[in-house]
């Protein structure tokens, strides 16, 4: 079982973790990090793919060339209308997804998210970050510690 260490906001997981028995499990060194956003909701009435935060929800991993998951989950709605809401994820400024990343239809009711990506990466230095944009209304995500914290997570996969 690894560490868990806390740094303000950012968990980070260190260690070796076992796989299940059987030789049937994920064995070897995995890395996790993860960002809790909870001061503030995000707001977004860009058409084109943009950072939902580019300065706090991003997270710096040093990877050995495998495979990385990256996960993105919280709580959005619509401040008028009904539009889409798409999400991605960048890999070192380059965005994963095809034209329209993931889309939900958005009423104007709050609505959970978990948005997931498997991504196979080169070993060295990484820059993730998630991405959104709105097909016309205002997009709010909610980011605070009353009911809905935002969780960005990257796990490397070895």
């Amino acid at each position: 079982m690894g560490r868990l260490r806390l740094f303000g906001e950012l968990v980070e997981a260190e260690g070796a973790v076992e796989g299940g028995g059987g030789g049937g499990g994920i064995g070897g060194s995995h890395q996790i990090a993860r960002v809790v956003r909870v001061s503030g909701d995000y707001q977004t009435t860009s058409q084109t793919f943009v950072d939902i935060d580019t300065n706090n929800l991003v997270i710096n991993m040093t990877t050995g060339g495998s495979w990385v998951l990256l996960l993105l989950a919280g709580s959005m709605y619509l401040g008028a209308g009904i539009q889409y809401a798409c999400f991605d994820f960048a890999i070192d400024g380059v965005r994963q997804g095809q034209d329209k990343g993931v889309q939900f239809l958005q009423p104007t009711y709050m609505q959970d998210i978990q948005i997931v990506w498997l991504a196979q990466v080169t070993a060295g230095s990484h820059t993730f970050r998630p991405q959104w944009r709105s097909t016309g209304s205002p997009l709010i995500l909610r980011a605070n510690s009353v009911d809905s914290p935002l969780l960005f997570t990257v796990i490397e996969i070895k």
